[in-house]
């Protein structure tokens, strides 16, 4: 009886070691949690500024409706995609930290920053020179010195132009009159009345064409010198006084959309192009058959 005993206590024993064993896996290293620059999250910022050593100041600043803007030196939709790229440098890992009393700040570039973004205000990121050995960049980040991969410093450092968004007309814009080369549309309760007036084409063609420019999208835009002169094309937007102006430059390699009194040249494709200044034809019978047949049961 007490040999039994002792061999279920001994049983006991061992499966409570097993369990230890799987619980805490002795022999396993523990994996530590990266050090991060701040304690902020891209969801919880709403104002990003950016401080060159040579350009204008950038601001960016998150809407009521969510939508990112810059303010600064344009005031235009941003770009999402680069604005959120930018917003991960709040959690960028540190590949190496160090308190930075005691250290020269000239040693690591840090006297005359480079770059310097602030988020919401607080939250300073100043970058300094690279690593000579690993190309890491110096960064301080309040008062410590960090070593971070190298990208985020030319996301700060670029152009502005980099944050601003590809589309031609703001989200949502609510055209009310459009005015091209050879064609102009006003919507007149509801209705697009064209001059001239293409009785052969149906209204939806005017819808379409209107549909165009809202959806717009350059496949590039740069600053340029020209910023005044005779617009070849004029969009009037609801609820607002001046119409957007727009330049036509056309060369033998690009097509070019210039936003006057912004200094903006949007690289356009040339069917984009032609897709915003004409009306779009009236499928031939031959091409609107095969969709008639395929309807067919």
């Amino acid at each position: 009886m007490a040999s039994r005993l002792w061999l279920n206590l001994a049983l006991l024993l061992l499966l409570g070691i097993l369990l230890l064993v799987v619980v805490y896996e002795p022999g396993k290293k523990v994996e530590l949690q990266p050090t991060r620059l701040t304690q902020l999250t891209p969801e919880t910022v709403n104002r990003v500024h950016l401080k060159r050593v040579t350009g204008n100041d950038v601001e960016l600043v998150k809407e009521s409706d969510g939508q990112w803007w810059m303010h600064n030196p344009y005031h235009l939709p941003a770009n999402e995609f680069r604005v959120q790229s930018l917003l991960r440098l709040t959690q960028a890992e540190s590949l190496s930290n160090h308190a930075l009393s005691g250290l020269q700040l000239t040693t690591y570039g840090l006297d005359k920053p480079r770059a310097v973004v602030t988020f919401n205000r607080t939250e300073q990121i100043k970058f300094g020179d690279t690593q000579p050995l690993q190309q890491r960049r110096y960064v301080q980040a309040g008062d410590q010195l960090h070593t971070i991969v190298d990208t985020f410093y030319y996301q700060a450092a670029g152009n502005p132009t980099i944050y601003l968004s590809h589309s031609l007309l703001p989200p949502a814009a609510n055209i009310v009159k459009l005015v091209l080369p050879d064609l102009q549309l006003i919507n007149n309760e509801g209705q697009w009345q064209r001059t001239p007036q293409y009785a052969e084409l149906s209204a939806d063609a005017s819808i379409e064409l209107i549909d165009n420019w809202q959806h717009a999208q350059a496949l590039e835009l740069r600053p340029t010198e020209v910023k005044d002169g005779k617009a070849d094309i004029e969009v009037y937007i609801k609820n607002q006084a001046d119409p957007i102006r727009f330049k036509l430059l056309q060369t033998e390699d690009e097509t070019s959309l210039i936003r006057l009194g912004m200094g903006l040249q949007y690289h356009i494709a040339d069917d984009v192009y032609q897709r915003l200044v004409s009306l779009p034809e009236p499928e031939s019978e031959a091409e609107a058959e095969p969709e008639a047949d395929k309807a067919k049961p």
